[in-house]
């Protein structure tokens, strides 16, 4: 029983300084092990039924999907940019209604409280007057800051993709690729239907929902249709909360402002989401993957604690090999 405690404070203390220290090195060759394990059943199709020779298999396979990739990440990336240039560009207005929304607010609170008009208003405003000098004595000086590590970052990142695209063709070219073997196959077969079916069934998932909100939001005719439905989806995947969070509200509001149709197709948006959801994760998942909700939101909490943004991923892959280390310490220790 010592022996299982110490395998997963080791197993714990070891997930902590590969994901804060070696995964930032070795990403890319990671990411291109995945793809490169998900894209090979293609290239042996080629090679075994079509009989094509492997190097052009892979070749092939690699510049073909890495460039569909490419192409529609760019092409949403475009449109995402443009539609928040766009919402940047109307801010002003959008501040300018909030503003006026407020105020209505804070004069209905002064006739139920019997306070002198504006009271409320002026008490508000002078908070919100604080918190923006506030704000813009932080951002302001950092703004060039922000931008070189901006600049910084998308040279990594174009250099990541070469990395990426490199070492996804070799390994695909390795045919003698080294496979795992003894009890970390163990390890590694249980986490293929835990740790990698949660990955994919999120992606799988996200997907099919930003696609979904998008094309509602189409339907309102709003303007930032793309970007609102990518965010919701994201919110979507936190456990608990979803995208609920963001929908009601909406819709408590559209309803408010008398907007009725508007508000029906948020709450229709919801409860397809929904839906899919409770659908979808039961037959993506699989019965192996065995986490509760509320152990996925606590790593996913501890996740952004300790990696930041990355920790929405981090956190549950953690726990999946938490979890599947647990299972074959029993089997072998016990």
């Amino acid at each position: 029983m010592k022996t299982r405690y110490v395998i997963m404070a080791l197993t714990i203390l070891l997930i902590f300084l590969t994901f804060r220290f070696l995964l930032p090195l070795v990403l890319p060759f990671v990411l291109a092990f995945l793809f490169a394990k998900a894209v090979s059943p293609i290239v042996h199709f080629l090679t075994d039924k079509l009989h094509w020779k492997h190097k052009v298999s892979a070749i092939l396979v690699v510049v073909v999907t890495v460039a569909a990739l490419a192409g529609f990440l760019i092409y949403v990336g475009s449109v995402v940019i443009g539609q928040l240039i766009l919402l940047v560009q109307k801010a002003p207005v959008y501040q300018q209604m909030a503003n006026q929304t407020l105020e209505d607010l804070c004069c209905q609170c002064d006739r139920v409280f019997e306070w002198t008009r504006g009271t409320s208003y002026a008490y508000v405003e002078a908070q919100s007057m604080k918190m923006y000098q506030e704000l813009s004595n932080d951002i302001v000086p950092r703004m060039s800051e922000y931008a070189a590590k901006a600049f910084q970052w998308t040279a990594k990142a174009g250099a990541g993709l070469f990395i990426f695209f490199l070492s996804t063709l070799l390994i695909l070219l390795d045919e003698s690729f080294p496979k795992i073997r003894g009890k970390m196959r163990k390890i590694t077969a249980k986490l293929k239907t835990a740790g990698l079916a949660y990955i994919k069934a999120q992606i799988i998932i996200i997907f099919i929902i930003a696609v979904i909100m998008s094309v509602g939001l189409m339907i309102m005719k709003n303007e930032y249709a793309l970007l609102f439905g990518i965010g919701i989806a994201a919110f979507d995947a936190f456990p608990i909360v979803g995208s609920g969070i963001i929908l009601v509200p909406w819709a408590i509001l559209q309803i408010i402002g008398g907007n009725y149709f508007e508000a029906a197709v948020l709450i229709t948006l919801f409860v397809v989401a929904s839906f899919l959801r409770e659908i979808l994760e039961p037959k993506l998942f699989g019965k192996e993957i065995g986490m509760k909700p509320l152990f996925v939101l606590i790593a996913v909490y501890v996740g952004v604690e300790l990696f930041g943004m990355a920790g929405i991923i981090l956190g549950p892959v953690a726990l999946t090999i938490i979890k599947a280390v647990d299972e074959v310490t029993k089997e072998t220790v016990l």
